[in-house]
């Protein structure tokens, strides 16, 4: 009998068509422990193949935390269970030397870059899955040549493909214009290929460094004024390789006490948040572009009663919006996760309810000196996924 179950599990285990549908069948925790089994299991569970199949199988990914960053080393942040630990493992940027920083995330994947702050050619720029510890470094051409500045941005979708591109918008000055030249990377291809040259962004304050994927494009907010010529925030479409124009948000003109306090995406939905006084505007762009609505109020006030301990909290606008999860897929309430004073909150978008989550740790806290806009912290949410980098 035991030479029966023996001579079965090996059937199993050398029939690799057989052996992913039981993989297949496992829940999705499981299936990650069950890649360090073997080399072929790793190998097999990470395949693009197999990637595709989890996709028609497994529901839509859910943020389950957060990666915040301020300074070098990165804070994990839970938002289901507060036992989970960290999957970002910094060792894997330690023979590189210098220091790690993440740029921007996307659908389980974290673009980072490393090196020395002061020596370019040090830099290195990577895109890295916590969930599977895979990471690609990317050719360093055209990224070398840009000293002027560059941008660089992640687009992945693995509901439309298992590839990601990476877009590079290498920036010279000329004659005090900045011209631009981008460039895409393929994780298709592996290689960069050059895409629109000699391109003069908008004029005025369009914030490159917080681009925001959704829908395919990557997407930039303007802090212009309302009523200015370069009013409008820009895109990119990165299968098209075409640049367009999409409606700012109708909020109030940069000279008054207002602030944009975030720039996301979440459940395909994309969002901006303007901080004002003791609320919260929360506004959403229509899937057609054609312009921005109100889906979220909040008034802030009430989170003095619950910490009574802080009772000038939103003086100077000491709160910062980490993040926005939308979770009507899930059937479950939506909500915003704050930093306030170096504690992060929980708000509860459908009942109205706050708690704290945990306490930021030092090197992450800061000063109170003034107020709070987009770009202080870099945030990442995280989720599992056994696509590969």
């Amino acid at each position: 009998m035991d030479m029966r179950c023996t001579s079965s599990q090996e059937l199993v285990l050398h029939a690799e068509d057989l052996l992913t549908l039981i993989l297949l069948r496992l829940p999705y925790k499981k299936l990650m422990s069950f890649k360090s089994v073997s080399k072929k299991w790793h190998s097999l569970i990470t395949t693009p193949f197999f990637t595709r199949l989890l996709r028609n199988i497994f529901p839509p990914r859910r943020a389950s935390a957060l990666f915040i960053q301020r300074t070098i080393p990165v804070f994990f942040v839970p938002l289901d269970n507060r036992n989970a630990t960290s999957p970002f493992r910094t060792e894997k940027f330690n023979h590189d030397g210098g220091q790690t920083r993440m740029l921007q995330s996307c659908n389980g994947l974290i673009l980072c870059i490393t090196g020395l702050p002061l020596i370019f050619d040090s830099r290195s720029c990577h895109v890295y899955n916590p969930s599977t510890g895979h990471r690609v470094t990317l050719p360093k051409e055209p990224l070398r040549y840009g000293r002027g500045g560059s941008y660089i941005g992640l687009t992945y979708d693995p509901l439309k493909s298992p590839h990601y591109k990476v877009i590079a918008f290498v920036v010279t000055s000329e004659l005090n214009i900045f011209v631009g030249d981008l460039h895409i990377y393929s994780s298709e291809t592996r290689a960069w290929k050059a895409s629109i040259k000699s391109f003069i962004p908008p004029q005025g304050l369009i914030s490159f460094e917080n681009g925001v994927c959704w829908k395919g494009c990557m997407h930039w907010y303007s802090s212009n004024l309302p009523d200015s010529c370069d009013s409008d925030c820009l895109y990119f479409n990165v299968d098209e390789e075409r640049f367009g124009t999409f409606p700012r948000p109708p909020i109030g003109a940069k000279r008054t006490s207002k602030r944009i306090m975030y720039f996301g995406e979440s459940e395909d939905h994309l969002h901006v948040i303007e901080g004002y006084a003791t609320s919260l505007s929360v506004y959403e762009m229509k899937n057609d572009y054609s312009g921005w609505f109100v889906r979220y109020q909040i008034d802030l006030d009430p989170i003095s009663e619950v910490f009574p301990k802080m009772p000038t909290l939103f003086k100077d606008y000491t709160v910062f919006v980490l993040s926005l999860i939308r979770r009507e897929k899930f059937q479950e309430d939506s909500f915003l996760v704050l930093e306030i004073r170096s504690k992060v909150i929980f708000h509860n978008l459908v009942d109205r309810s706050f708690k704290l989550i945990q306490d930021l740790p030092v090197t992450l806290k800061r000063k109170e000196t003034g107020r709070r806009t987009l770009g202080e912290f870099q945030v990442c949410p995280y989720f599992e996924s056994v696509s590969y980098a």
